[in-house]
Protein backbone atom coordinates (compact mmCIF):
# COMPACT_ATOMS: atom_id res chain seq x y z
CA UNK A 1 0.00 0.00 0.00
CA UNK A 2 1.06 3.59 -0.65
CA UNK A 3 1.08 6.58 1.68
CA UNK A 4 -2.07 8.70 1.95
CA UNK A 5 -2.21 12.49 1.59
CA UNK A 6 -4.98 14.85 2.53
CA UNK A 7 -6.25 16.84 -0.45
CA UNK A 8 -8.86 19.43 0.43
CA UNK A 9 -11.81 17.44 1.79
CA UNK A 10 -10.59 14.18 0.25
CA UNK A 11 -7.60 11.87 0.14
CA UNK A 12 -5.08 10.82 -2.52
CA UNK A 13 -2.16 8.43 -2.78
CA UNK A 14 0.08 10.85 -4.66
CA UNK A 15 0.53 14.62 -4.19
CA UNK A 16 0.47 14.98 -7.99
CA UNK A 17 -3.18 13.86 -7.93
CA UNK A 18 -4.12 16.88 -5.83
CA UNK A 19 -4.83 20.23 -7.49
CA UNK A 20 -4.35 21.88 -4.12
CA UNK A 21 -1.51 21.52 -1.64
CA UNK A 22 -1.40 17.88 -0.47
CA UNK A 23 -0.57 17.23 3.16
CA UNK A 24 0.88 13.90 4.39
CA UNK A 25 -1.66 12.03 6.51
CA UNK A 26 -0.43 8.46 6.96
CA UNK A 27 2.66 6.70 5.64
CA UNK A 28 2.56 3.38 3.77
CA UNK A 29 3.66 1.28 6.74
CA UNK A 30 1.08 2.71 9.12
CA UNK A 31 -1.61 2.49 6.46
CA UNK A 32 -0.94 -1.21 5.92
CA UNK A 33 -0.88 -1.90 9.64
CA UNK A 34 -4.11 0.00 10.31
CA UNK A 35 -5.89 -1.57 7.34
CA UNK A 36 -5.06 -5.07 8.56
CA UNK A 37 -6.19 -4.21 12.08
CA UNK A 38 -9.48 -2.72 10.86
CA UNK A 39 -10.12 -5.85 8.78
CA UNK A 40 -9.39 -8.12 11.71
CA UNK A 41 -11.63 -6.24 14.12
CA UNK A 42 -14.59 -5.69 11.79
CA UNK A 43 -14.46 -9.11 10.13
CA UNK A 44 -13.46 -11.42 12.92
CA UNK A 45 -13.19 -10.14 16.49
CA UNK A 46 -14.75 -6.79 17.49
CA UNK A 47 -14.66 -7.90 21.11
CA UNK A 48 -10.86 -7.63 21.08
CA UNK A 49 -11.28 -3.84 21.18
CA UNK A 50 -14.32 -3.94 23.47
CA UNK A 51 -16.88 -3.07 20.79
CA UNK A 52 -20.01 -4.80 19.53
CA UNK A 53 -21.19 -4.61 15.93
CA UNK A 54 -24.68 -3.36 15.19
CA UNK A 55 -27.07 -5.03 12.77
CA UNK A 56 -25.45 -5.11 9.33
CA UNK A 57 -21.98 -4.97 10.83
CA UNK A 58 -21.88 -1.25 11.57
CA UNK A 59 -19.96 0.43 14.38
CA UNK A 60 -19.35 4.09 15.20
CA UNK A 61 -15.97 5.28 13.90
CA UNK A 62 -15.44 7.17 17.16
CA UNK A 63 -16.13 3.98 19.09
CA UNK A 64 -13.72 2.02 16.91
CA UNK A 65 -10.93 4.56 17.44
CA UNK A 66 -11.55 4.59 21.17
CA UNK A 67 -11.55 0.80 21.31
CA UNK A 68 -8.22 0.55 19.48
CA UNK A 69 -6.57 3.28 21.56
CA UNK A 70 -7.87 2.01 24.90
CA UNK A 71 -8.59 -1.72 24.60
CA UNK A 72 -6.48 -3.29 21.83
CA UNK A 73 -3.68 -5.50 23.18
CA UNK A 74 -1.07 -3.45 21.29
CA UNK A 75 -2.79 -0.15 21.94
CA UNK A 76 0.49 1.68 22.58
CA UNK A 77 1.32 1.31 18.87
CA UNK A 78 -1.92 3.02 17.79
CA UNK A 79 -2.19 6.11 19.96
CA UNK A 80 -1.76 8.20 16.82
CA UNK A 81 -4.99 7.14 15.10
CA UNK A 82 -7.97 9.46 14.70
CA UNK A 83 -11.33 9.06 12.93
CA UNK A 84 -9.78 10.73 9.90
CA UNK A 85 -7.18 7.97 9.58
CA UNK A 86 -9.95 5.35 9.66
CA UNK A 87 -11.96 7.21 7.00
CA UNK A 88 -8.94 7.74 4.75
CA UNK A 89 -7.87 4.10 4.86
CA UNK A 90 -11.44 2.95 4.20
CA UNK A 91 -12.08 5.37 1.34
CA UNK A 92 -8.92 4.41 -0.59
CA UNK A 93 -9.03 0.67 -0.01
CA UNK A 94 -8.31 -0.92 -3.42
CA UNK A 95 -10.58 -3.92 -2.84
CA UNK A 96 -13.53 -2.05 -1.34
CA UNK A 97 -13.16 -3.82 2.00
CA UNK A 98 -14.92 -1.09 3.98
CA UNK A 99 -18.00 1.11 3.81
CA UNK A 100 -18.36 4.41 5.66
CA UNK A 101 -21.74 6.05 6.21
CA UNK A 102 -23.13 8.60 8.69
CA UNK A 103 -20.16 8.40 11.04
CA UNK A 104 -20.12 4.60 11.04
CA UNK A 105 -17.99 1.96 9.35
CA UNK A 106 -18.30 -1.72 8.52
CA UNK A 107 -16.41 -4.44 6.69
CA UNK A 108 -18.18 -5.14 3.41
CA UNK A 109 -17.12 -8.80 3.16
CA UNK A 110 -14.72 -11.37 4.60
CA UNK A 111 -16.49 -12.04 7.89
CA UNK A 112 -15.63 -15.24 9.74
CA UNK A 113 -18.32 -17.53 11.08
CA UNK A 114 -17.93 -16.22 14.63
CA UNK A 115 -19.71 -13.07 13.37
CA UNK A 116 -23.45 -13.81 13.44
CA UNK A 117 -25.35 -13.62 10.12
CA UNK A 118 -27.43 -10.63 11.28
CA UNK A 119 -24.19 -8.64 11.54
CA UNK A 120 -23.41 -9.16 7.83
CA UNK A 121 -24.23 -6.61 5.11
CA UNK A 122 -27.02 -7.37 2.67
CA UNK A 123 -25.62 -8.69 -0.60
CA UNK A 124 -27.41 -8.55 -3.92
CA UNK A 125 -27.40 -11.27 -6.53
CA UNK A 126 -25.46 -10.64 -9.73
CA UNK A 127 -26.54 -12.22 -13.00
CA UNK A 128 -24.12 -10.58 -15.42
CA UNK A 129 -20.54 -11.44 -14.49
CA UNK A 130 -19.27 -14.46 -16.46
CA UNK A 131 -15.72 -15.23 -15.30
CA UNK A 132 -14.39 -14.98 -11.76
CA UNK A 133 -11.08 -15.93 -10.17
CA UNK A 134 -10.05 -17.55 -6.91
CA UNK A 135 -6.52 -17.50 -5.58
CA UNK A 136 -5.03 -20.36 -3.59
CA UNK A 137 -1.70 -22.09 -3.03
CA UNK A 138 -0.41 -24.85 -5.29
CA UNK A 139 -0.26 -27.42 -2.48
CA UNK A 140 -4.02 -26.98 -1.93
CA UNK A 141 -4.93 -27.51 -5.57
CA UNK A 142 -5.47 -31.29 -5.52
CA UNK A 143 -8.16 -31.35 -2.77
CA UNK A 144 -9.86 -28.32 -4.32
CA UNK A 145 -10.13 -30.00 -7.71
CA UNK A 146 -11.65 -33.02 -5.97
CA UNK A 147 -13.95 -31.37 -3.44
CA UNK A 148 -14.46 -27.85 -4.80
CA UNK A 149 -13.90 -24.56 -2.98
CA UNK A 150 -15.58 -24.20 0.41
CA UNK A 151 -15.69 -21.15 2.70
CA UNK A 152 -14.27 -23.06 5.69
CA UNK A 153 -14.01 -20.52 8.53
CA UNK A 154 -15.79 -17.74 6.63
CA UNK A 155 -19.39 -17.29 5.59
CA UNK A 156 -18.59 -17.24 1.86
CA UNK A 157 -16.04 -18.21 -0.74
CA UNK A 158 -14.40 -15.06 -2.10
CA UNK A 159 -14.00 -14.59 -5.85
CA UNK A 160 -12.74 -11.63 -7.85
CA UNK A 161 -12.86 -10.23 -11.35
CA UNK A 162 -9.11 -9.50 -11.21
CA UNK A 163 -6.70 -12.47 -11.56
CA UNK A 164 -3.85 -10.43 -10.06
CA UNK A 165 -5.84 -9.83 -6.87
CA UNK A 166 -6.56 -13.57 -6.76
CA UNK A 167 -2.87 -14.39 -7.21
CA UNK A 168 -1.88 -11.98 -4.43
CA UNK A 169 -4.34 -13.75 -2.14
CA UNK A 170 -2.94 -17.16 -3.06
CA UNK A 171 0.62 -15.96 -2.44
CA UNK A 172 -0.18 -15.52 1.25
CA UNK A 173 -0.43 -19.31 1.58
CA UNK A 174 2.44 -20.43 -0.64
CA UNK A 175 3.15 -20.67 -4.36
CA UNK A 176 0.06 -19.01 -5.88
CA UNK A 177 -2.26 -20.48 -8.48
CA UNK A 178 -5.41 -18.86 -9.81
CA UNK A 179 -8.57 -20.80 -10.58
CA UNK A 180 -10.83 -19.52 -13.32
CA UNK A 181 -14.45 -20.03 -12.29
CA UNK A 182 -17.44 -20.14 -14.64
CA UNK A 183 -20.12 -17.99 -13.00
CA UNK A 184 -22.90 -19.34 -15.21
CA UNK A 185 -21.92 -22.85 -14.13
CA UNK A 186 -22.47 -21.76 -10.52
CA UNK A 187 -25.88 -20.32 -11.36
CA UNK A 188 -26.87 -23.53 -13.18
CA UNK A 189 -26.21 -25.38 -9.91
CA UNK A 190 -28.49 -23.01 -8.02
CA UNK A 191 -25.57 -21.21 -6.41
CA UNK A 192 -26.16 -17.46 -6.16
CA UNK A 193 -23.35 -15.11 -7.17
CA UNK A 194 -23.41 -12.15 -4.79
CA UNK A 195 -21.69 -8.83 -5.45
CA UNK A 196 -19.74 -7.47 -2.48
CA UNK A 197 -17.70 -4.69 -4.14
CA UNK A 198 -16.51 -3.57 -7.56
CA UNK A 199 -14.05 -6.46 -7.71
CA UNK A 200 -15.16 -8.99 -5.07
CA UNK A 201 -17.99 -11.53 -5.38
CA UNK A 202 -19.24 -14.09 -2.88
CA UNK A 203 -20.65 -17.60 -3.25
CA UNK A 204 -21.49 -20.35 -0.77
CA UNK A 205 -19.55 -23.03 -2.68
CA UNK A 206 -17.70 -23.65 -5.95
CA UNK A 207 -18.16 -27.21 -7.32
CA UNK A 208 -15.01 -28.64 -8.92
CA UNK A 209 -16.63 -28.87 -12.35
CA UNK A 210 -17.20 -25.09 -12.36
CA UNK A 211 -13.42 -24.52 -12.26
CA UNK A 212 -12.56 -24.15 -15.94
CA UNK A 213 -8.85 -23.40 -15.90
CA UNK A 214 -5.85 -23.25 -13.56
CA UNK A 215 -3.54 -20.28 -14.11
CA UNK A 216 0.07 -20.16 -12.89
CA UNK A 217 2.68 -17.41 -12.85
CA UNK A 218 0.02 -14.68 -12.90
CA UNK A 219 2.10 -12.31 -10.78
CA UNK A 220 5.17 -12.94 -12.93
CA UNK A 221 3.21 -12.20 -16.11
CA UNK A 222 1.70 -9.02 -14.68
Amino acid sequence: MRSIYKCGKGYVESPSDCKESAEPLIDASKRTSLSKLMSYILRHSPGDVCIELEKGGWVSIEELVRGIRECWRNKEKYQWITPEHIIAVASLDPKGRFEVRDGKIRAVYGHSKNISPDKLPTYYEDNSVKILYHGTASHLLRPIMKEGIRPRRRHYVHLTTDPVIAAETGARRGIPVVLEVDADCLRSRGIKVLRASNVIYLVEYVPPDCVRHVMKNVLTKS
